[in-house]
C-alpha cells in the first residue's frame, strides 16, 4: 500500500480526461479495483496506461498487469528505489540523464542519455537499470500525460568493456519493461555518435526487441544536433540551453530533495504475492496485446 501520490506526486486528484475517453478510463479504474492482487493504484494510473496504450482498454489492462509482474518479479530494479543509495549515486555521477527543456512541435519530450564518465568499472549494469527506471518514474510525474517520447542515447565514450558489464537478466527485464509496461508513448530512439562496435550490442539485444520497437530505432554517427536541430539541444551541440551537465545536476538534486520519498514508496507498486489455495486473488488477463509502442 502507497502512502503518497502515484504516478503524479503533486496531482492527488485525478487529471482531467478527454471527455470522449473518460467512459474507458472509468471502466478501466473499476477493473483495477476489482484485482486483490493489485495494490492501490489510482484512477491517475488508469488514464495514464489507457493514453499510453491509445485508449485500449484491453491494451492497457495488459500493460498494467505486466507492469505489477515485473515490478513483483524483479526486487533488485524496483525495490529498495533510494536515490542516495550507494549503486543509484554511482551510475548517477557515471552518466548524464536529462529531460530537454523544449518539447517538440507534436508535444514530444526530449530525453538524453550519456555517460560522463567512461571507465566501465564505474558501471554495474543492474544499478544503471535501476537507475534509468527511477530517472523515468519521476520524469513521468512532472510531465504528467505527455503526447510521446523520443529518447537520444549518445554513445560516445562507450568501449567494449562497457559491453562486457551488460548482464542478461537485467537486460530482459528492461527491454520487457520498456516494451510491454512502460506506460508512455515511445516516438522514436536515437542512438547517436554509434560506436564501431554496434553490431556486437545488436546481437546481444536484438533476440529482445520486438519489431514495433526495432522500427523505432535510428542509428548515427553524428551528433544529435544533425538530427534535430540545436534550437532544441543545450550549448554541447551549439543550442540555447544550459549544459548537459548543468541540467543533469539540476534534476539529480530534485530526485535526491523532492522526490527521495516518493521513488521510495513507488517500490510498493506490484503484484501483491499469491495466496495459497484461493481463487480469489486471480488477475482476470484482458485479450488483447500491448500497443503501447507506435510508430509514426
Amino acid at each position: 500500500m502507497t502512502t503518497l501520490s502515484h504516478p503524479f506526486k503533486d496531482s492527488p486528484e485525478p487529471l482531467e480526461v478527454p471527455k470522449e475517453h473518460a467512459a474507458n478510463v472509468d471502466t478501466l479504474y473499476e477493473w483495477i479495483k476489482e484485482q486483490p492482487r493489485f495494490p492501490a493504484f489510482s484512477k491517475n494510473h488508469a488514464h495514464l496506461f489507457l493514453h499510453a496504450c491509445l485508449w485500449n482498454v484491453d491494451d492497457a489492462k495488459k500493460a498494467l498487469q505486466k507492469y505489477s509482474q515485473i515490478h513483483a518479479n524483479s526486487p533488485e530494479i524496483f525495490d529498495n528505489r533510494d536515490i542516495m543509495g550507494a549503486g543509484v549515486q554511482m551510475t548517477l555521477n557515471a552518466t548524464h540523464m536529462v529531460a530537454l527543456p523544449r518539447t517538440t512541435p507534436e508535444g514530444y519530450r526530449l530525453l538524453y542519455y550519456r555517460l560522463s564518465d567512461t571507465d566501465p568499472s564505474k558501471m554495474n549494469f543492474t544499478e544503471a537499470v535501476k537507475s534509468f527506471c527511477m530517472f523515468n518514474d519521476a520524469q513521468i510525474s512532472v510531465d504528467g500525460i505527455m503526447e510521446g517520447y523520443i529518447v537520444i542515447f549518445d554513445m560516445k565514450g562507450v568501449r567494449l568493456g562497457h559491453l562486457a558489464r551488460v548482464q542478461f537478466s537485467p537486460l530482459r527485464v528492461f527491454m520487457s519493461y520498456i516494451q510491454d509496461a512502460h506506460p508512455v508513448r515511445l516516438k522514436k530512439i536515437y542512438i547517436v555518435h554509434t560506436a564501431s562496435f554496434i553490431n556486437q550490442v545488436m546481437a546481444l539485444v536484438k533476440p529482445l526487441i520486438k519489431s514495433e520497437l526495432l522500427g523505432l530505432l535510428q542509428f548515427t554517427t553524428a551528433g544529435p544536433e544533425e538530427i534535430l536541430g540545436v534550437d532544441y539541444l543545450p550549448k554541447d551541440f551549439g543550442g540555447p540551453f544550459d549544459e548537459v551537465a548543468t541540467m543533469h545536476a539540476e534534476q539529480k538534486k530534485r530526485l535526491e530533495t523532492e522526490y527521495r520519498d516518493w521513488l521510495m514508496d513507488s517500490g510498493a507498486l506490484k503484484e501483491a504475492p499469491k495466496q495459497k489455495n484461493s481463487n480469489s486473488n486471480s488477475i482476470k488477463p484482458p485479450v488483447k496485446a500491448f500497443r503501447g509502442l507506435e510508430i509514426d
